[in-house]
């Protein structure tokens, strides 16, 4: 047996450069998913394991390759261009022996393999034929090299370097860049991710998550309901799905015993298959509960900290910093941490390091989001014990904890059940200026009697985890519906001016993401479709209530009956702009406003808590 040789593959590295992109791999590694010959407009059902497991085998760099048994599928159907996708991505046509040798850069050959073998080995196992390859690729010949041995991929990182790869991190693209995300994770890697996220790609394949005669039956018919990816089964949970994708830190209040605590877990466990042994569960593997004391004034029990009781300092970990290295171990499943009765201590103090650490928040070109690290990284011995405890055996994630601190990940949702009574503290404008609020007070006796669990439906990750963290990140893609946002916002901000509840550059951001977000869940649970303007002036109505209302409180010195009756005026009025008299909404937004008035005038002092 025999190996293709460092140096040929550094070589067909270089060699595809402006020619195969990251998106190209990707569409590679969907043919080969695929397991067939390609045919036009017939469905193929494409193994994502096998995807993610080439991406990973070629595209990360460490000696122990990630391991995927997800079970998962994606469905395509091509077009009857799908094999010029070569043709059409780089600045010129790549040469089929730069893919082949890069795609089988660790594979073992024959000692009698030649180059011909190794072109009818790629055509059938990405299901491409010789005579497309013939047409979409350069075929002129390369001379191939080989060894005995297969190179370590240390040495494969010395050479990448030498013509320039970014190798500072184990994952690299097709660019030579350095990339955070794991190649084969399908929600965040750079190679299906962006396949799937760019509209250019349906000329050539149409991807979906859910099989297509399920979606589609065995026609398309224009007009009909049957034909959309449907998210009407969602809508009820619409809002907490949206918000968290919007800001992964949530505020659930209301009365107790309305259920915001199982909220949390029931959103977990809709993460899983319902046959699977964490839907199962009693508790999700992605879900962890921490009861807030109410003697807690630092982040000790959360975070943790370092003693010095026995001379040698150590390290205690908190409850908070194991899960967010769960979290990291799985970064294509979203995980829940509740803090229950979150308020039954100052947040600002306990939780203060989160609260600082969620405002770094990055979104990165290759749909990843870092932050600062909530626990800094240090070179003294403490730091690298508790790194290696923390990680295990999983030496990947305990080198990114060395070099950069243990940050949040991407998918790490909190979020925090309020109870508002004379034994709790109120929330700080710092604190409301960084979650999204949801109220949960209506009770529907009747409900969760037919049913163990909440009937959520499955969540996909991309569901929840988000890719977007400002308003810019939105804009270009979403123009008009955006104005319409900032129009709505302008005439709210005008009647808060001279207040101080008047909202900046960060609630705006969230207005955006939060409108975004909501645009695909145009129908209602019987399937009665929405128009657009009613998904904004819904999505608007709910988010006014969640990040404005909710920070609107004091006495009636402070807080006019003037400046609650013009925001209810101004709300009722943007709201029909978008609406028509004919659809009016029911605003909830209006509804709290009232509410709030009605305390001021009972009291002298109001709130938007209860």
């Amino acid at each position: 047996m025999k190996f293709i040789s460092v140096q040929s593959v550094v070589d067909a590295y270089n060699g595809f450069q402006d020619c195969m992109t990251n998106k190209s791999w990707g569409y590679l590694a969907l043919l080969k998913g695929c397991k067939n010959c390609i045919h036009p407009s017939v469905p193929y059902e494409i193994d994502l394991d096998e995807v993610s497991r080439f991406l990973e085998n070629i595209f990360n760099l460490s000696e122990e390759k990630k391991k995927y048994e997800s079970g998962r599928s994606l469905y395509a159907v091509f077009s009857n261009k799908w094999d010029k996708y070569f043709n059409d991505q780089g600045k010129r046509i790549p040469n089929i022996y730069d893919v082949a040798i890069w795609a089988y850069r660790r594979s073992p050959f024959e000692d009698s393999v030649t180059n011909e073998d190794i072109l009818h080995k790629f055509a059938k196992e990405f299901n491409i034929p010789l005579d497309i390859i013939s047409n979409s690729f350069n075929a002129r010949t390369k001379d191939i090299m080989f060894s005995d041995t297969l190179y370590s991929e240390t040495l494969l990182k010395t050479k990448l370097n030498s013509i320039g790869v970014n190798v500072s991190k184990d994952n690299i693209d097709a660019k030579k860049g350095s990339v955070v995300a794991s190649p084969g994770e399908i929600s965040r890697g750079p190679f299906i991710q962006t396949l799937y996220a760019g509209l250019e790609i349906t000329d050539y394949v149409i991807i979906l998550q859910s099989d297509f005669h399920s979606l589609y039956g065995n026609n398309i018919r224009s007009n009909n309901n049957k034909g959309r990816i449907n998210y009407n089964k969602y809508s009820f949970y619409r809002s907490y799905i949206t918000a968290i994708k919007s800001k992964p830190f949530l505020l659930l209040a209301g009365i107790s015993g309305t259920g915001k605590s199982r909220i949390v877990r029931e959103l977990a466990r809709a993460c899983w298959d319902e046959d699977s042994i964490e839907y199962k569960a009693q508790k999700p593997k992605n879900f962890e509960i921490i009861q807030v004391k109410p003697n807690w004034h630092d982040s000790t029990e959360l975070i943790g900290y370092v003693s010095r009781v026995s001379g040698t300092p150590v390290y205690v970990i908190g409850d908070f910093l194991r899960f967010i290295t769960q979290a990291w171990e799985n970064l294509d499943i979203p995980y829940f941490l509740c803090l229950d009765e979150m308020n039954l201590a100052p947040v600002e103090q306990y939780f203060a390091e989160f609260l600082s650490v969620i405002e770094s928040r990055k979104s990165n070109e290759d749909g990843t989001i870092t932050t600062d690290p909530i626990q800094k990284k240090s070179t003294e011995d403490w730091y690298r014990v508790l790194t290696a405890e923390l990680t295990g055996g999983n030496e990947t994630l305990r080198n990114r904890f060395l070099e950069e601190g243990i940050t949040i990940p991407q998918n790490l949702i909190v979020m925090g059940t309020v109870n508002m009574d004379e034994t709790t503290f109120s929330f700080s404008r710092k604190v409301l200026d960084r979650a999204m609020t949801i109220e949960m007070n209506e009770v529907d006796l009747y409900a969760g009697l037919d049913s163990k669990y909440e009937r959520i439906g499955k969540l996909d990750s991309d569901m929840l985890i988000g890719t977007a963290v400002e308003g810019v990140d939105v804009y270009a893609d979403n123009e008009e519906v955006c104005n319409k946002v900032l129009s709505y916002l302008q005439a709210v901000n005008d009647v808060l001016n001279g207040t101080p509840f008047k909202i900046a550059y960060r609630t705006r951001n969230e207005f955006l993401l939060y409108v975004v977000n909501n645009l695909p869940y145009n129908l209602d649970e019987k399937g009665n479709e929405f128009s657009e303007d009613e998904v904004i002036a819904i999505a608007l109505d709910e988010i006014t209530s969640m990040k404005i209302l909710s920070r609107i409180e004091g006495d009636d010195t402070k807080i006019k009956h003037s400046l609650l009756e013009s925001l209810i005026t101004t709300i009722e009025a943007q709201l029909l702009i978008l609406t028509r008299e004919e659809k009016k909404i029911e605003s909830i937004s209006v509804a709290k406003l009232k509410e709030m008035k009605e305390r001021l005038t009972l009291s002298g002092y109001t709130s938007f808590w209860s």
